[in-house]
């Protein structure tokens, strides 16, 4: 096993799947929030708790370059990883973005 491994083949790899994830993330956030906000969901400061919501969540994404790189270092190596890893990262991303409407009502002008 060696000591060092080059992890930007798995990033690159990765990248492919971000688009995905933020388009399920964006339908996720759109039919939990909208409904109940309605027109506050396009106010500015809403808006700006969305973009930072989406910032966090897209580093979080770089977890499964990262988890897959790891387990390929201790010799789990299989063509299902990176589809698992990436399903197992958006299942535990939806509740994120359910979940997040209640900190957008903490700040005003929020939902």
């Amino acid at each position: 096993m060696s000591a060092v491994i080059d992890l930007k083949p798995f990033f690159q790899k990765w990248e492919k799947l971000r688009l995905w994830y933020n388009l399920v993330l964006l339908v996720v956030l759109l039919i939990s929030h909208v409904p109940r906000m309605g027109h506050e969901f396009f106010a500015p400061m809403s808006l700006l708790i969305w973009l930072v919501g989406a910032v966090i969540a897209n580093i979080c994404f770089l977890a499964g370059a990262l988890a897959e790189g790891y387990l390929s270092w201790l010799g789990v190596r299989s063509r299902l990883m990176m589809p698992l890893l990436f399903a197992w990262g958006v299942l535990i991303s939806i509740p994120l973005v359910v979940y997040y409407f209640p900190f957008a009502r903490l700040y005003p002008g929020g939902a």
